[in-house]
């Protein structure tokens, strides 16, 4: 206690301002938490109970294909899940499930709880660090806790609580003051790759931006780093071919470019039903499924775009379930208010990032805004998710559009009265 009074006491004004933030935002959030759960609780149909989390927890499919790879990790089952679900989440479940066997449930819906928090908390880190604001730090974190969305994924065997939180972590070391910044970043980055695949395609462009960024540094050092930084990628390749004979981060891409793009195209045109469709193309190769794409290229246009905006961007959550449920309004509102905001922003990101106008903070927006969109555009092969694929570039966009408009605002105020007639 004299410690911590004595460490209050050599604080400066500007540090115990932003404590006093921190402090507040997260003693709202829990509340705001908690009031959610407990109404969710007590709504007849609802896939949320805070009293046993145990009921709804392996409620979703996919989340029994996670734990599915838990177990194999753990020698308790006999499959092969692991060569589409990457290592770190399963390892998670299957963890808990070996420490505290029936209440393994009850200490992983915590747990995420606390990522949950966690990631707002590094989001507020990061806009205050970054923009030395505490109001655009409240808001920011603020705008993330409000989303009803990440909020009741917490409940279930899902891993985008962790992938928050990975993210989250990756802006915030993206935004630190340290000379490896970018290499820190980069192992988040691999992290959230082993929990969800989706970042491969900006992993790969991040090293490749390290290697042009540091010219001057010998090739075999760089390389030497990176092989360490993605050993959580070599370990899953391992697993992988443990498990299937094939090394590979994850198969699911394919399968879902497979039976839930192609085979909508091909539904479309053809006019057939989904399980007939995926029998039917069942044996294609790729070559034969782009061909056929290419075959219908209008269709192939309209289906992604649709893909994107309508089932992905565009909706609310099917976790949101339950007669009169008011978080499901709540979250399609969000998402469509977030889809307008996009469209607003992207010029004026675009602007920021490529104007030598602006140097604080550019390169930092674009390497966030780049990980948002290839997240965006890659999500445009898959359908029936709803919000769940593009809801965790929230901390992304949060950063991005925050840095964005400080920067402008700033630029604007240091620019003589004279030079704008």
């Amino acid at each position: 206690m004299r410690r911590l009074l004595k460490t209050s006491l050599h604080m400066s004004d500007r540090q115990k301002d932003s404590a006093l933030g921190f402090g507040i935002i997260l003693a709202v959030a829990v509340l705001y938490y908690f009031q959610w759960a407990y109404y969710l609780t007590g709504l007849e149909g609802s896939k949320v109970n805070i009293d046993q989390p145990e009921r709804y927890f392996w409620w979703a499919n996919d989340s029994v294909t996670y734990r599915a790879a838990g177990e194999w990790l753990f020698g308790r089952d006999d499959n092969d899940m692991i060569g589409n679900r990457p290592w770190l989440y399963p390892l998670w479940l299957g963890l808990a499930r070996t420490l505290f066997g029936g209440d393994a449930e009850s200490v992983l819906w915590f747990s995420q709880f606390l990522m949950w928090l966690a990631s707002g908390a590094f989001l507020y880190l990061t806009l205050r660090n970054t923009l030395k604001s505490t109001p655009v730090a409240i808001l920011g974190a603020g705008i993330f806790y409000s989303h009803p969305s990440p909020l009741i994924l917490t409940f279930h065997g899902m891993t985008e609580s962790m992938n928050f939180l990975l993210i989250s972590i990756f802006c915030w070391l993206l935004t630190r003051n340290s000379k490896g910044r970018i290499r820190h970043a980069l192992f988040a980055l691999v992290l959230a790759t082993v929990t969800k695949p989706i970042y491969l395609v900006h992993l790969v462009l991040l090293v490749g931006y390290i290697f042009l960024r540091e010219r001057d540094e010998p090739r075999r050092k760089q390389a030497g780093t990176l092989v360490l930084i993605f050993i959580p990628i070599w370990i899953q390749l391992i697993l992988s071919f443990i498990a299937t004979g094939k090394p590979t981060v994850s198969g699911i891409g394919t399968f879902t470019f497979k039976d839930y793009f192609v085979a909508d195209v091909y539904m479309q045109a053809e006019g057939t039903e989904w399980r007939e469709t995926t029998a039917l193309i069942d044996n294609w190769t790729l070559q034969r499924q782009l061909s056929y794409l290419w075959e219908n290229k209008r269709l192939t246009a309209l289906t992604f775009r649709r893909h994107i905006i309508d089932d992905n961007l565009w909706t609310g959550s099917f976790f949101t379930l339950g007669e009169g449920n008011r978080t499901r309004e709540f979250a399609m509102a969000f998402n469509a208010a977030a889809a307008y905001l996009h469209v607003l922003m992207a010029p004026l990101v675009i602007y920021y990032i490529c104007s030598s106008r602006y140097n604080a903070n550019r390169e930092i927006a674009a390497i966030l805004y780049l990980a948002m969109l290839v997240q965006v555009l890659t999500s445009g092969i898959s359908t029936g998710q709803e919000d769940r694929l593009l809801i965790t570039t929230m901390p992304l966009w949060i950063v991005v559009y925050s840095l964005t408009l400080a920067g402008l605002h700033t630029a604007v105020g240091n620019v003589p009265e004279k030079s704008l007639s």
